[in-house]
């Protein structure tokens, strides 16, 4: 796939789960591809684990993203249950060792270190303590200023506004 290049003007492109055209979505490969290019951003979706880790995955589970080969809920697992995944390549194939889950601080590295905003979308609803946490992992990497957060739960945007006025 050729990425497009056309005069953006005043638009700000965000590169979705990565650049999930080329890449598997949500992976360390399509974070890396997104922050090759010209784009300003890169959104992922974040969930966790039942140990409180917190997880890069669109999805409640693994399903989609292996092609049916795991189910793993991952609210309801440990990060164990995930960490050690390969995912299918976007041929179906399963010979790339870099193609897994990645947590949260993978994810915030990969946008620091390519410059780009960081869009993060909190699936589900998530305690206000988890969004703190999720916060303080952040700014332990000093990228908070950097970062936009977006989520379906009310909730879930209303404690990021109170956490960070």
């Amino acid at each position: 796939m050729d990425t497009i290049r056309f005069d953006k003007g005043n638009v700000k492109m965000i590169a979705h789960r990565g650049l999930s055209g080329i890449e598997r979505e949500n992976t360390y490969p399509a974070f890396v591809a997104a922050g090759n290019r010209s784009y300003f951003g890169i959104e992922t979706d974040v969930h966790k684990t039942a140990d409180g880790k917190f997880v890069i995955l669109h999805d409640e589970t693994t399903m989609r993203v292996s092609l049916g080969e795991n189910c793993v809920c991952v609210e309801q697992e440990p990060f164990s249950a995930v960490e050690n995944l390969l995912l299918p390549d976007l041929d179906g194939s399963v010979s790339r060792r870099d193609i897994r889950i990645p947590l949260l601080a993978d994810y915030v590295s990969i946008c620091k270190k390519y410059e780009k905003v960081a869009v993060l979308e909190l699936k589900n609803h998530f305690a206000a303590e988890d969004i703190a946490r999720i916060l303080d992992e952040i700014r332990a990497a000093d990228y908070i200023a950097q970062m936009i957060f977006i989520s379906f739960d009310l909730e879930n945007c209303l404690a990021v506004r109170r956490m960070l006025p």
